[in-house]
């Protein structure tokens, strides 16, 4: 089953979650986000390498209006510097993006544009330096029936302001970015999906960003499929080394880059039924030690969490637990701060199909 990294255990906290195993990742502009990533910020003295010696509690976090609000992305670059981002619902029921920030003390809102003409907006991702710097992606509408377009924003200390992003493929066809990962201010890499032509073909969406302007970087896009590939998650460790992942068809995929071009890398599949096997995030410690996340069907359909660690050669399944009698489980995000200490949140569903967060560490 490959490198186990010392072994997952789980921590389990009994509290209303953000996504249901085995739905979309983002479902982010249709009534604000139904399944969204559940993000999970240790601001609690969590400690990785020690599994959460320290234990995990509630925030207080700021809502907008009275509607639905949601965070769907977080990066942190101090124990007194975080950043969330997200989506909120008006009275009229219209999305609108949703940016909060962390100073070690509490979390408050900071105001964040939409689109001109946008009808409805949402981030899912967020990655910031010390330089007070953060660059966010997600997308938004321009009208009810209207295709979903690419949406990237930039905070640059002071203020959040949209950046034009690429929207390749199919005018009528829905674009998304889906995660981002920034290793300076003049070096981003964001990922996603996009609708190529009339007959609805998905094709990876990856999008880099040089200080100035966004622009598309070419990915391999195997042709064949009809269920299409979709990218969910990215992380650097330099301008020349990246790693997204997601899925193509119904098969976990991982793809790389090496400062040229990138470069689909096999990537074990732990189910053989039709539901398949989706990685929805990943995190590099380093070149050589990644670790992505998701979930998988088993042959009765029931999804279970999915682990597999990259070593600089080859991916490898590590074997992850789940809930005592859980229905559905998944993993959504992971954040790692050495190749043998990560975190892993996500969701499950206890014996009466209640959704409940979910945490693993290594």
């Amino acid at each position: 089953m490959g490198e186990a990294q010392g072994g997952w255990r789980m921590v389990l906290l009994w509290s209303p979650v953000m996504r249901s195993p085995g739905c979309c990742r983002w479902s982010r502009l249709a009534g604000l986000v139904l399944c969204a990533l559940m993000v999970g910020v240790m601001l609690a003295g969590a400690d990785p390498a020690s599994g959460l010696a320290h234990g995990w509690s509630v925030v207080p976090s700021p809502d907008r209006g009275t509607g639905e609000n949601q965070l769907g992305g977080v990066s942190c670059v101090s124990a007194s510097a975080c950043t969330a981002v997200g989506a909120y619902v008006t009275q009229a029921r219209v999305a609108k993006t949703l940016a909060e920030s962390w100073n070690g003390t509490k979390w408050s809102v900071v105001p964040s544009p939409n689109p001109g003409h946008s009808t409805s907006a949402a981030l899912s991702s967020v990655s910031c330096l010390p330089a007070r710097a953060c660059i966010a992606v997600g997308g938004y509408h321009t009208g009810p029936t209207g295709p979903e377009k690419t949406l990237a924003e930039s905070w640059n200390g002071t203020k959040w302001s949209v950046v034009p992003s690429p929207n390749p493929g199919l005018a009528s066809g829905d674009k998304t970015l889906n995660a981002v990962s920034c290793v300076s201010a003049s070096a981003c890499t964001a990922v996603g999906h996009y609708v190529s032509n009339n007959t609805g073909t998905v094709k990876g969406l990856i999008e880099s960003w040089n200080g100035t302007k966004w622009s598309v970087v070419p990915s391999p896009n195997p042709g064949g499929n009809s269920r299409g590939k979709f990218l969910y998650g990215v992380s650097c460790v330099s301008a020349s080394i990246c790693t997204a992942v997601g899925a193509m068809g119904s098969k976990p995929l991982a793809e790389s880059w090496n400062g040229s071009k990138w470069s689909v890398v096999p990537s074990p599949d732990p189910s053989h039924s039709v539901r398949g096997a989706f990685l929805l995030w990943v995190s590099c410690a380093s070149a050589r030690a990644c670790t992505a996340v998701g979930e998988y069907a088993n042959s009765a359909g029931v999804f279970k969490t999915l682990v597999e660690s990259w070593n600089g050669a080859k991916w490898s399944l590590v074997p992850s637990p789940n809930p005592a009698s859980s229905h559905n489980a998944a993993l959504s995000s992971v954040s790692c701060v050495s190749a043998s200490a990560c975190t892993a949140v996500g969701s499950y569903q206890n014996k009466a199909r209640v959704p409940r967060t979910l945490i693993e560490s290594n």
